[in-house]
């Protein structure tokens, strides 16, 4: 039966060709539009994608000059406030950090720089944590133990580093690695598979140390509260923080940083919806230009039909024949498209997924495409198509 129908695409490849044609270019968008958003989602999905649900930051916001507090007691005020909110039974961890919280500012905006690992130097990412940081987003530990507040036995300060930051150094093993930075010595305790500060770009080598070693900076504070108490945590906290510091100088905001997380991802929501709208609306026409010529060509065909089942052809066997007229098609527009993927792409698990969905699709297009001319065919009557003229 290929061979048959092999011989119709020669002796008919105008008919055909533009078919051809139309499929293949359907193909090549499909394929371009499942490598963009497969692409996408394995970044989403790469090691380092904090847990950010019913997290938000709380923001201390200046209203007006103060002479009686300055920053450090400010600190030191909002430090007790969140001592006692921590308390509550709607809070699953508050913590205060500095350059962790994700999804705030663009990447290069994020502190980095330069750490000392015996006679090499090495710029990373910097991040500044206590001990409930972990607890709040969640952290993926792939060894050892997250930071504490206190020194350790040896006296050096502990560290958390991420899996890409050992990767970069060529460890097999980083528990127990001494890090120096700014006159400081650090011992790493623990190993994060990483942290994103962008929720589309790789995980960086990032190191993450005790908020001590800069107890006179600004600081974060992030709360994990729990499903559906969200209101009961505001109002709360601003409950304590109104006591404790009064409204004339100092206001509290709060930050979902579930929400700067969607709004960070919104410029490459629009860039699929740009590639993605066009796309079906070509598989939409296309199905509708290949279902009408199938089914005008099968239409043509009635008595070539009616003949075959004459000679002994079943209503099964002609339906399998135009539907194997379609699949062949189909096959046959593949082949430049995956000639050209081979130089185009690398053979690795996320474009060679997208290659599968991309012939799937077709096929399943190729099929539906001529499913009703085939079932239509399968049951011409002999006797009235060879009486049309």
């Amino acid at each position: 039966m290929m061979k048959h129908i092999f011989t119709l695409f020669l002796n008919q490849k105008r008919r055909y060709g533009g078919m051809l044609a139309e499929q293949m270019l359907v193909f090549f968008v499909l394929l371009f539009c499942f490598v963009v958003v497969g692409e996408k989602i394995a970044q989403y999905f790469s090691p380092g994608v904090l847990n950010t649900k019913n997290t938000f930051n709380c923001m201390l916001l200046p209203v007006s000059p103060s002479e009686y507090l300055s920053p450090s007691e400010v600190q030191q005020k909002m430090d007790r406030v969140v001592e006692k909110v921590r308390k509550s039974p709607t809070v699953i961890a508050f913590g205060k950090s500095k350059w962790l919280v994700p999804y705030t500012r663009p990447e290069e905006m994020y502190l980095s720089d330069s750490i000392q690992i015996g006679t090499r130097k090495m710029h990373v990412f910097l991040k500044f944590a206590d001990k409930y940081m972990n607890q709040v987003f969640q952290l993926q530990m792939e060894e050892g133990e997250w930071l504490t507040d206190e020194l350790l036995e040896d006296g050096t300060c502990p560290a958390v580093i991420t899996s890409q930051l050992m990767q970069e150094l060529g460890w097999s093993r980083g528990i127990g690695k001494r890090i120096h930075y700014k006159g400081t010595v650090f011992t790493v305790v623990g190993i994060v598979t990483g942290i994103k500060q962008e929720p589309l770009k790789a995980s960086r080598p990032t190191m993450i140390v005790p908020n001590r070693v800069q107890p006179d900076q600004w600081f974060e504070y992030m709360v994990r509260v729990k499903e559906g108490e969200t209101d009961i945590f505001r109002n709360l906290m601003s409950k304590e923080f109104n006591l404790m510091m009064g409204k004339e100088h100092v206001r509290l905001s709060f930050g979902n940083i579930e929400k700067w997380k969607l709004n960070d991802m919104r410029d490459v929501f629009i860039t699929l919806l740009g590639i993605g709208i066009p796309t079906i609306f070509l598989f939409l026409f296309a199905f509708i230009g290949t279902f009408g010529l199938f089914w005008l060509y099968s239409s043509k065909r009635r008595k070539e039909f009616a003949l075959r089942i004459v000679v002994g052809s079943t209503p099964r066997g002609l339906y399998c024949f135009v539907v194997s007229e379609s699949l062949l098609l189909s096959v046959l527009a593949l082949l430049p498209g995956l000639v050209l993927f081979c130089f185009v792409y690398p053979f690795d698990l996320v474009h060679l997924s997208a290659l599968g969905c991309a012939c799937l699709v077709m096929i399943l297009f190729s099929v539906f495409s001529a499913w009703w001319p085939a079932y239509k065919v399968a049951r011409v009557n002999p006797v009235e198509a060879m009486r049309e003229e």
